[in-house]
């Protein structure tokens, strides 16, 4: 086994095992968050926050299964594997609070060993290429982050699909009719910033999401002509 295989096979267990926490320490913010805030962070919305946690923390357990390839992943998927690492290892520890200490640092060794299997220099010319969809998959996060203290159930509910779309839009927009990328883009930012006007915060991302995304758009489509 090469050593860059080996990395990789140890980042994959690093994430399977911080994943695994991750969805324990979701399902307790959950059930228990209430009783144990100094645990939890001593959060407005416990149950959503913990189930929040819960689907972050699959996310990182998706990201660390295709870790455990038996050949080293190329580095377009090493990054993907990365980021499905980073998201959920940088935002949980605001959604569960030290209950994520363990789970959080286990999933940031696992991007470590990730990045370090293939080499920063193969992986720049990656994420040199795709840094904005990259941004715009974070501000997704950050809206369902938003969404689960927002309040009336149809408001989390509109922020949560809304930040999924957008944390998915990006990666499909060489893939996609860029009517049908304006459409699910505008379904992304929209609907949540209109509801929640009065924080400033959700129409600020709505507008640095649409500016990142839209020349990122422009740019696959011109890379790909035959799907215009």
């Amino acid at each position: 086994m090469t050593a860059r295989l080996s990395r990789q096979h140890m980042a994959a267990s690093l994430g399977l095992a911080g994943a695994t926490l991750g969805v324990l320490a979701g399902l307790t913010q959950a059930t228990a968050g209430s009783r144990i805030p100094a645990w939890t962070g001593n959060k407005g919305s416990p149950v959503a926050l913990g189930l929040l946690t819960v689907l972050l923390s699959l996310a990182a357990l998706a990201a660390a299964l295709t870790l455990r390839d038996r050949a080293p992943l190329r580095p377009s998927q090493r990054v993907l594997a990365a980021v499905g690492l980073l998201v959920p290892a940088g935002l949980c520890f605001s959604t569960a609070g030290r209950l994520w200490y363990v789970p959080g640092i286990l999933l940031l060794s696992g991007l470590s060993l990730t990045v370090a299997a293939g080499g920063t220099s193969e992986l720049w010319p990656v994420i040199r290429g795709n840094w904005i969809r990259g941004l715009v998959t974070l501000l997704g996060a950050f809206e369902i982050l938003m969404a689960v203290s927002a309040g009336p159930p149809v408001t989390i509910a509109v922020g949560v699909i809304g930040g999924a779309v957008l944390m998915v839009t990006p990666w499909l927009a060489d893939r996609a009719k860029p009517a049908t990328i304006l459409a699910a883009l505008l379904i992304g930012t929209l609907p949540f910033a209109a509801l929640t006007y009065w924080s400033v915060a959700s129409p600020v991302l709505a507008v640095v999401a649409l500016t990142l995304a839209f020349p990122a758009i422009r740019r696959a489509h011109k890379r790909d002509p035959a799907q215009n």
